[in-house]
């Protein structure tokens, strides 16, 4: 009798998204003016572009430097939310 062992590690990442017209927007640094943007999420190659974070914890502290910092990103309902919530 064989015994195996199987190891499954999975590792998910956190967007700070937010719906706007029923489209989903994320995050991104826009390192130039040193202030985080909104951009639209609709096709998987635009995550890469986002901001994320590999812990829940981390994107919380983000979100909640953004909704203390920044008056016009707060204003649009921001969230965690997995990353694979977005791929299609």
């Amino acid at each position: 009798m064989r015994i195996i062992y199987v190891s499954c590690n999975s590792f998910v990442s956190y967007l700070i998204t937010t719906y706007l017209q029923g489209i989903p927007h994320a995050i991104m640094p826009n390192i130039d003016y040193k202030r985080f943007e909104l951009i639209p999420i609709t096709k998987d190659s635009e995550i890469s572009k986002a901001f994320c974070s590999p812990t829940k914890t981390g994107a919380m502290n983000i979100l909640k430097w953004i909704n203390e910092n920044d008056k016009q990103l707060s204003k649009n309902d921001l969230s965690v939310q997995p990353e694979a919530k977005f791929f299609r």
